[in-house]
């Protein structure tokens, strides 16, 4: 067993494949619902960061999901051709191009013949895409490996560090927020960054 096998063993996250051969009964709606749960945030933040709007944005998740699940029951994923962010990317992709034409149709059913709809002034690159994709991914690692870490360490802990590493704000506003030290607070940084590195290579293999 790797070492990364071995840090495995002991997440509590359950791992894709457990996920992907559930998913085989269409009648296992725990399994759906927790695939949703993990992939469903992921794939709205990345159709945000195309250009859509919450509502747009949960409808392009909500299909890329349904579609994904449709193609696996149908046997079209192949495992050992590629790994399952690499395929939910490609679904994603094809579901917001073709919002895209949706709404870019509309946009210029009103727009006027001379000047630039905002929608295609704001649409990324083509080449974006991936880009954001991997970013947005390995986002949701992290998140996950947080989950892990509130199995393990006090809540305070966690919300010093949600506020400091990742919402930006300056360890005194988190130590007076919640009655700690600025010391404590880059102290509880360095131990929960410490333990992200720690669960990232397994996290990676199983999510």
């Amino acid at each position: 067993m790797t070492q990364n096998e071995d840090s495995a063993s002991h997440l509590k996250t359950v791992t894709n494949t457990f996920l992907l051969d559930g998913l085989r009964d269409s009648d296992n709606n725990t399994v759906w619902q927790q695939f949703v749960e993990r992939y469903r945030p992921l794939l709205e933040r990345y159709a945000v960061r195309n250009g859509f709007g919450n509502a747009d944005a949960q409808d392009i998740a909500q299909l890329s999901l349904v579609t994904f699940c449709q193609a696996f029951q149908e046997g079209k994923y192949d495992r050992e051709k590629g790994r399952l962010r690499h395929w939910l990317f490609g679904i994603a992709h094809n579901q917001i191009r073709n919002a895209r034409k949706r709404r870019g149709k509309k946009e210029l059913n009103v727009a006027d013949e001379t000047s630039q709809t905002n929608f295609f002034a704001r649409q990324p690159e083509e080449s974006e895409l991936e880009a954001i994709w991997e970013e947005e991914w390995r986002q949701a690692l992290l998140r996950q490996c947080l989950e892990e870490i509130r199995r393990e360490v006090d809540d305070k802990s966690v919300e010093a560090f949600e506020l400091f590493a990742w919402k930006g704000h300056s360890a005194k506003e988190v130590a007076d927020k919640l009655d700690m030290t600025p010391n404590a607070i880059f102290i509880v940084k360095h131990r929960i960054m410490k333990r992200i590195r720690e669960l990232l290579p397994a996290m990676e293999e199983i999510f």
